[in-house]
């Protein structure tokens, strides 16, 4: 007998001691579900869809496809935004994101019909519901979701609903009855809270908010997704130094800012990102965005997303090539940044060879760094920022006394 209570006290130590670690995220904790990439471009171009396509094709990631982005209008509501392809919408790995202004959880019941309308007008039967809920409008948010499974007719598709959640909501009672009602729910970690003015420092993630939340997430509903930033912020300023505006897609070239305007850029951290992922406290993880060839210039290609989910820290670096030469003496200087979203730029030094005569032409918004005159050959340049993993030519050198031996390597300050 005297041996049977002394196993059970051991049980209990040890039980208590795997739910303590757990808690302090020292403990491994099994995760289930696919990671995924958000589909937020709202120009369905070739490129776009090229890219789906071949995520697909892949078939290790889900993809959440922004689908409409409702407005509230004079108490008027109607849908702005691009539209995929039915047949894309219609696979079982994609989701049709609803994007919500909190205006229309004023009246939950037209809202849930404008959804479910949209989504019976694109074949879509998966859908989330993405909408940054003020912490007293939690009720509202439930009984949006609850009216559109309750106005839900098509009987051939099941209807698979998913919500996001800000880290403010996982302690509101409110939260379980928006649980109740959905099958995916989604927290997000990035772009929270915003600066009051341009002194302050601020990043996409912070340490302490973002573990906590993922702590709280699994403590509330097993099924949580968390939502993570392959994309840089751009954060705006007024004239006077105070915040402005948040865009969480870069701004296109041609967009106008009221004068006086002043902008910053915030940019994934990746040790912290590896952190999360590699902690046993992390949850299946949405990017926000996938990336698109020739189109993303802020956004961190697919390998350094890869490198991340597998627990590495990709190393931030940039890699030089000299292409061409031959009889003309003509040569491409070749850059790509690697594992980066390169907000500054960088700097790079060339050895040109002994003796070496000819002229350089910048390109791509590079420039001579070390005041050699329009067309010599500089010994340092500075290169503009340039999208994550793809390759661009930062200057073009014509050679006239015979073939040299280029070479390009990073200077770091």
């Amino acid at each position: 007998m005297k041996w049977f209570w002394l196993a059970l006290c051991g049980c209990g130590v040890l039980a208590a001691f795997s739910v303590a670690c757990w808690l302090d995220g020292s403990a491994e904790i099994a995760v289930s579900g696919r990671n995924g990439f958000y589909v937020w471009q709202r120009q369905w171009s070739d490129s776009v869809e090229s890219c789906v396509l071949a995520e697909l094709e892949r078939g290790d990631r889900d993809l959440y496809v922004l689908c409409g982005e409702l407005e509230c209008e004079g108490g008027e509501l109607r849908w702005r935004g691009t539209q995929a392809p039915k047949e894309i919408l219609r696979n079982d790995r994609v989701t049709a994101v609803f994007r919500l202004p909190v205006k229309a959880l004023s009246d939950t019941g037209k809202a849930a019909s404008a959804v479910v309308a949209r989504a019976d007008a694109l074949g879509a039967s998966r859908i989330q519901l993405d909408a940054d809920v003020p912490e007293r409008m939690i009720g509202r948010y439930a009984e949006l979701a609850e009216n559109i499974r309750s106005l839900w007719t098509n009987d051939c598709a099941r209807l698979h609903m998913g919500a996001t959640f800000l880290p403010c909501h996982l302690g509101l009672k409110g939260t379980r009855r928006v649980l109740a009602a959905i099958d995916e729910p989604v927290i997000q970690l990035h772009g929270i809270d915003a600066p009051k003015d341009i002194s302050e420092s601020w990043a996409l993630m912070n340490r302490k908010t973002v573990f906590r939340a993922l702590r709280q997430a699994r403590a509330l509903d097993g099924r949580f997704k968390m939502a993570l930033p392959s994309y840089a912020y751009v954060l705006t300023f007024n004239a006077d130094g105070t915040f402005r505006r948040l865009y969480a897609e870069g701004l296109p070239d041609d967009y106008e800012m009221p004068r006086g305007t002043r902008c910053r850029l915030a940019a994934p951290d990746l040790k912290l990102l590896r952190d999360v992922l590699a902690s046993p406290l992390r949850l299946p993880a949405i990017w926000f965005r996938l990336p698109v060839k020739g189109e993303d210039r802020w956004c961190l290609d697919r390998e350094t997303v890869s490198l991340l989910e597998s627990g590495q820290l990709p190393v931030a670096k940039v890699e030089f090539e000299v292409r061409g030469g031959g009889r003309e003496g003509v040569f491409d200087l070749v850059a790509r940044y690697r594992n980066q979203v390169p907000i500054e730029g960088a700097r790079a030094a060339i050895d040109w060879g002994a003796d070496a005569e000819g002229e350089f032409f910048a390109l791509n918004g590079s420039v001579a760094e070390d005041g050699s005159p329009y067309g010599r050959l500089p010994g340092k340049v500075r290169m503009a920022p340039f999208a994550c993993g793809e390759e661009f030519v930062f200057g073009k050198a014509i050679m006239r006394n015979g073939a040299h031996e280029i070479s390009i390597h990073e200077i770091r300050d």
